[in-house]
């Protein structure tokens, strides 16, 4: 059971946008620390995560509270300028020159670092800390569970490097990324996946030799997706932008482990018609929409294609050359496999009798576009059965 109980909150995939904002409705100084059951995108599942608020405004995110420490790794994961060996022993030394109370106050801190670093500006640092913690949003926001208890700290209000950013900003952008990501999961389904380089398809490509020799150098790295985006100092989303082209033009390949595939894997969506001409268009559409596409056209071989690819749903045309609709369907029946199978029967006779034999062969019915003007009600109508029988995975 999810819910709010005073400090404490327990969530499922997709609850812990709202639940947050309506449990830091209140202006609170202190932390939320967040226990996952289940986080898909988290490179650590069993980590917890810190996120820190003053007056009611995040300001830190990240696997640790706010510390010195901690600050100084988020501005490096951003900011390349900071990670030189020089650099580093001048925040090593600001942070044996200060007193454990100077260190407290880390807004402090950071004027002493900018006084001596000219690199680290406050727009940066403000920047730096923007992009973590909307990195932590597209990592734990949406698609985990688990628990989070808030406890009060309000020496938060001093420790703060930055005035912070509203939570309901944030959950607003963390969203319009959400959407990005969807768009990306084609190609990139997991920043865990690790890029693999087709060397003969990058040579005879139209980029540029800076640009084919940055491919080299990092995919070369040997690193998943996440890491080179660290490597690069870049927005993970950005990273995994630049390398969906790649992937999309075939130059390079996202190789992913079999138990990071198994939960990102799109359904396979099997259609079986005689006409060549709506199964180039269902697939070019389904496609689209994030789904694999098997399209078949040989009644003869088709359950046999079935067993192999094990499909997640399966369309039928009624009326095919050879064995028809509802013959296939008592074949497909037959098989323990396939027995509990989702299928759905395609026909462009939207009549009453073909909509009972499809409810007694225990399918759905989809009526076929007959004019032009149905095509739209017919891809809205395809799309929600889809999303009810065999959703993408988040």
């Amino acid at each position: 059971m999810s819910g709010l109980t005073s400090s404490n909150i327990a969530f499922e995939s997709r609850e812990l946008p709202n639940l947050l904002a309506s449990a830091c409705e209140e202006v609170r100084t202190g932390y939320w620390q967040f226990k996952f059951t289940s986080a898909p995108g988290a490179s650590d599942p069993k980590a917890p995560w810190y996120l820190a608020m003053s007056q009611g405004r995040v300001i830190f995110s990240g696997s640790q509270p706010l510390s010195w420490r901690s600050l100084c790794q988020t501005l490096q994961r951003y900011l390349p300028s900071l990670r030189t060996a020089s650099v580093k022993q001048t925040l090593q030394a600001i942070a044996q020159e200060s007193s454990p109370q100077e260190l407290a106050m880390l807004s402090k801190v950071l004027l002493k670092a900018e006084q001596r670093l000219p690199a680290l500006e406050q727009q940066n640092v403000v920047s730096a800390i923007h992009l973590q913690i909307l990195s932590d949003f597209d990592t734990y926001l949406f698609d985990s569970a688990g628990s989070g208890r808030y406890s009060d700290n309000n020496a938060l209000v001093y420790q703060a490097p930055v005035s912070g950013f509203k939570l309901e900003d944030l959950i607003f952008q963390a969203q319009m990324r959400q959407e990005e990501w969807k768009s990306l999961r084609r190609y990139v389904p997991s920043m865990l996946g690790t890029p693999i380089l087709n060397s003969e398809a990058l040579e005879n490509s139209s980029l540029g030799a800076e640009q084919k020799q940055l491919v080299r150098k990092l995919v070369g790295l040997g690193k998943p997706l996440s890491a080179i985006a660290q490597v690069m100092a870049k927005d993970p989303l950005e990273t995994a932008k630049m390398f969906a082209k790649l992937i999309e033009k075939g130059y390079v390949t996202l190789q992913l482990s079999p138990d990071i595939a198994a939960k990102f894997a799109a359904p396979e969506v099997f259609i079986v018609d005689d006409s060549p001409l709506f199964l180039q268009k269902f697939k070019s559409l389904v496609t689209r929409w994030g789904y694999r596409v098997n399209a078949w056209g040989d009644t003869a071989t088709v359950v046999q294609k079935m067993l192999e690819s094990n499909p997640s749903i399966v369309f039928l045309d009624i009326n095919m050359p050879g064995m028809s609709g509802f013959d296939l369907i008592k074949e497909v029946r037959r098989q323990p496999q396939l027995a509990v199978l989702p299928l759905v029967l395609l026909t462009g006779e939207n009549s009453l009798s073909n909509q009972w034999r499809a409810k007694w062969g225990n399918c759905k019915f989809l009526a076929k576009p007959r004019a032009s003007e149905e095509i739209f009600s017919f891809q809205v109508e395809l799309r929600g059965l889809l999303q009810e029988a065999v959703p993408l995975p988040q």
